[in-house]
């Protein structure tokens, strides 16, 4: 069951290993220049809990409605794309929990101008 939403949330980023994230195979969609320090997001704030994110399951790039994005031309992103236009952002699914009382889920974080949590699968 999945449900949308479009609520803020407050994301850290991180290094990948030292925070146990898993990276699945074929997470990133596009080229990541070799060397690179990926940092992916490894905790988030939601609805006053701090979920912990066990793995990243997908991150991928999506379209802003133009009437929605009136940007300055183009953004800075961290992970796998470096540099987005204004009417581009970033979703990352991962898999995250609330805590061991908690199960885990599936959310996608979406990163533009401000950090949304736009959908949770159980």
């Amino acid at each position: 069951m999945s449900r949308r939403y479009q609520d803020l949330v407050e994301v850290r980023l991180g290094d990948p290993l030292e925070h146990r994230v898993r990276l699945e195979p074929g997470w990133c969609r596009g080229a990541q220049p070799p060397d690179t320090l990926v940092r992916v997001p490894t905790q988030f704030l939601w609805q006053g809990r701090v979920h912990l994110v066990r793995g990243v399951l997908a991150q991928w790039s999506q379209r802003v409605p133009w009437w929605r994005g009136a940007g300055d031309g183009g953004t800075t992103q961290e992970g796998c794309t470096m540099t987005l236009p204004a009417l581009e952002q970033q979703v990352w699914r991962v898999e995250a929990s609330a805590g061991r009382s908690h199960g885990s889920g599936v959310y996608d974080l979406v990163s533009g101008e401000r950090w949304l949590l736009e959908r949770v699968s159980d």
